[in-house]
């Protein structure tokens, strides 16, 4: 069960599994006297070659069965190296809770925040940055920063996000960054919302008052009224969107403590059953059905539809129902504009900007009004736009033959109901006799 196979590597049969990821058959390896921490010619142990192939769950399960956390290879890679090296956030973000050391040199003189940075993955450099006495400034055995490898690579994000890190760093009151208060943070950029608001303040509302106003109010006195009102609730529904908690999950929670103790003597591995897949290692939490950890905002979001740029802020449980009315009063607004400009540009003759005004709103109510039929068909068939877009990925979405199954769909009234929060969501213990399966 562990002779190492004649190719170059020698790798045991624990550690081909460990690349497939599959824990059923690492448990009966293990349970046959297979060493956990089993080497193979490059000094790989099975936690080592999991962490190379992004395998979170099997990861967890290595450790809580003994793994050695901090062993590792010909290179001096530890598992944490490799999901750095990676790219794998989660798995970077359990290793170090499970007590990796962030601050590790392999043979190269590079810890694994140099290679996060060579990964070109944002979160995780973010992460081992934020970790305690990590040296931002450290240099290889080539001299290497790792600002400097992030230059060398062109990832412009990283660079920036490394130059604020250091600043801040050396300095006991650090400066107030009006940069990102202005323009947002490398990887949630506030770039369209600015937009939104550019083309509001600056040219919109400009025009509407000095140029379509004169010309019509008395004669169109009825839209122009309705116009505003609808620009009211506009504003009222987007600010609730963008400034209120979407359903913000609490992190560090015991549960999630108590489930990685509990995976040690989980007695279902066999079953091809995997208790580590609710488990969110970035939030350290265990994830309700429908929810998902949000990459931009980095935290896990209660019924997760998508994160929107526009209103700078994830759309889940709690603020959708805004989000949907913003929609619908943007394409109305965009609908009667887009009426008062044609009338102006009829009556008051050729005008640039009034055209420009015109295409732009027509265009703007076209997508509102198409986003908001979408959203509405959701609402009433109880089903999110993550969970629509990666429906082959939830096998709670599948009936027993494996065709597409919402066990969510209440009918249309009650549906609509739960949407806008009059009557409670079915809990878990309700949506089937099926036992579920979850992904992260």
């Amino acid at each position: 069960m562990d002779l190492p196979s004649q190719a170059e590597l020698g790798q045991c049969p624990i550690h081909w599994v460990a690349v497939c990821g599959c824990i059923a058959t690492v448990n009966i390896l293990l349970k046959a006297g297979v060493s956990v921490d089993v080497e193979d010619q490059k000094g790989c142990t099975p936690l080592i070659t999991a962490a190379q192939y992004g395998h979170t769950a099997l990861c967890c399960y290595l450790i809580g069965k003994g793994a050695k956390k901090n062993l590792f290879d010909l290179e001096g890679d530890t598992a944490l190296h490799w999901a750095a090296f990676k790219g794998y956030s989660e798995l970077a973000h359990l290793l170090i809770y499970s007590g990796c050391n962030p601050h590790q040199l392999d043979n190269f003189g590079q810890t694994p925040l140099h290679l996060a940075v060579l990964s070109g993955n944002l979160p995780t450099v973010k992460l081992l940055c934020e970790q305690v006495n990590v040296t931002l400034d450290g240099e290889d055995h080539n001299r290497n920063t790792p600002l400097k490898l992030a230059n060398g690579r062109k990832c412009k994000e990283i660079a920036s996000f490394l130059e604020k890190a250091i600043i801040r760093s050396k300095k006991l009151h650090p400066k107030f960054d009006w940069s990102t208060w202005m323009f947002g943070r490398p990887g949630k950029s506030r770039g369209p919302i600015l937009f939104y608001y550019g083309n509001l303040f600056l040219w919109g509302y400009p025009t509407y008052f000095f140029k379509i106003v004169p010309v019509s109010y008395y004669a169109l006195w009825e839209l122009h009224i309705l116009f505003l009102v609808c620009n009211i609730f506009m504003w009222i529904f987007f600010l609730k969107a963008s400034l209120m908690d979407p359903g913000f999950l609490p992190r560090d929670t015991e549960e999630y403590n108590y489930s990685l103790a509990q995976a040690l003597n989980f007695n279902d591995w066999k079953k091809g059953k995997n208790p580590l897949n609710r488990l969110c290692h970035t939030c350290h939490l265990v994830k309700p059905l429908r929810s998902k950890h949000c990459r931009i905002t980095n935290r896990c979001v209660s019924h997760f539809d998508h994160y929107c740029p526009y209103v700078y802020n994830d759309v889940g449980d709690r603020n959708r129902a805004f989000f949907v009315g913003f929609l619908a009063s943007m394409c109305l607004s965009c609908l009667i504009g887009a009426y008062l400009c044609w009338d102006c540009f009829h009556f008051a003759g050729k005008s640039i900007l009034i055209g420009i005004g015109f295409l732009f709103l027509s265009v703007i109510a076209i997508i509102s009004s198409l986003m908001t039929v979408i959203c509405l068909y959701m609402a009433l068939v109880n089903i999110t736009t993550n969970e629509r877009i990666n429906v082959k990925k939830y096998s709670y979405l599948k009936d027993d033959s494996g065709s597409f199954h919402n066990p969510f769909d209440r009918g249309f009234y009650l549906n609509l109901l739960e949407f806008i929060h009059i009557i409670p969501p079915l809990s878990e213990d309700k949506i089937g006799k099926k036992k579920l399966k979850f992904e992260i």
